[in-house]
């Protein structure tokens, strides 16, 4: 993000997309010279079926999600795409249970930790990155922060993260794996709530105090959750597990960009005031985003201005508030079952290779 907001200060939006395929050229030419060879000289064939279901459920989940708030949730295609969502989980389940070598195979989420770990990291990264696409937004918009700057408001995470995740094995090794993954994800639903009692004057130092009290809970649960994820499988199989820790990350933001998305899109629009008094260009803008609706007012100026200004602001607190509040709730549901349900010791990967 301070890279992505360097970019923004001296160049446009473009740039950053530039940036990232000259990042990624590099980086493959990179792992084609000095990666070494692992190609399996026994290959198994390709689970298509299950690659392509797990695609679209998750794809069409997605779209339900932001859709459903947009279109409202009775809708035919939002019917349809959670149909087909639950249809490709299905297939999934179906298939990975049929055939000799899964994409995944469903039965290791019959491990507790396996299961527990998966959990977690899905619901941090849901967390995170839902927080990052409202959090920045409040920064630039009601603080009036610009991109470099508000990046660099949000470095109190890591500053916080990384202690935390230091210390992490022995508060494990003190209180059981289920109690700290537990207290975790509390940590950060805390973190949450605590920014959705913002306001349009609350200013940094309140935002810092949420963002303080994420950190600790991220620094807990990222940790635990990739730990209980590794160690549930044995040696022979930790580039499952590698690979589950990573997609449960990219489908978590995934999904998390599309709740959080979501319920702010549809609480703003609920909360503007009439614009039938504005032209209908600066209405359309106003509906559209609270960036478009600042800039309207800015254009607009005097007193139909100001006020436009203070009720897109007001209204854009009332989104970030329902979002944070609705995943918060995911977050606290998600650590009650992990202290019911996930296992007290840290799995062990040498005890794995043994059963």
């Amino acid at each position: 993000m301070l890279v992505a907001g360097t970019l923004l200060e001296r160049w446009g939006w473009q740039s950053i997309f530039v940036t990232s395929a000259a990042v990624g050229v590099v980086a493959a030419v990179a792992a084609a010279a000095l990666a070494p060879n692992t190609r399996d000289h026994d290959p198994h064939k390709f689970d298509v079926i299950g690659a392509l279901a797990t695609s679209i459920a998750i794809g069409t989940l997605v779209f339900a999600i932001i859709e459903g708030n947009d279109r409202g949730w009775t809708t035919l295609p939002v019917l349809i795409c959670a149909g087909v969502c639950v249809l490709g989980f299905v297939v999934y389940a179906v298939q990975g249970m049929r055939t000799h070598h899964p994409l995944l195979d469903p039965q290791l989420f019959g491990l507790p930790g396996f299961r527990a770990g998966a959990i977690v990291v899905l619901t941090q990264f849901m967390a995170i990155f839902g927080f990052f696409f409202v959090g920045l937004q409040y920064l630039q918009l009601i603080l009036e922060y610009s991109p470099l700057l508000a990046a660099i408001a949000l470095i109190p995470v890591a500053a916080v993260v990384m202690p935390t995740a230091t210390v992490t094995p022995r508060l494990v090794s003190w209180a059981g794996l289920k109690y700290v993954m537990a207290a975790g994800l509390t940590l950060i639903a805390v973190g949450l709530l605590w920014i959705s009692r913002l306001h349009v004057d609350s200013g940094y130092g309140p935002f810092l105090g949420g963002l303080i009290v994420a950190g600790l809970g991220i620094g807990l649960a990222g940790s635990t959750g990739t730990s209980a994820i590794v160690g549930s499988l044995s040696r022979n199989h930790q580039g499952v597990a590698s690979a589950m820790n990573d997609t449960t990350r990219e489908v978590g933001s995934a999904v998390g960009i599309a709740i959080m998305g979501s319920v702010f899109s549809s609480q703003y629009s609920q909360h503007l005031p009439d614009l039938t008094r504005l032209p209908a260009q600066a209405a359309d803008a106003v509906r559209d985003s609270a960036a478009g609706g600042l800039a309207a007012a800015d254009q607009l100026g005097g007193p139909l201005g100001a006020q436009l200004g203070a009720a897109v602001r007001g209204a854009f607190i009332d989104g970030m508030s329902a979002s944070m509040i609705s995943v918060a709730v995911v977050l606290l549901v998600a650590a009650i079952g992990c202290a019911l349900k996930a296992p007290r010791q840290q799995p062990d990967s040498d005890a794995a290779d043994n059963r």
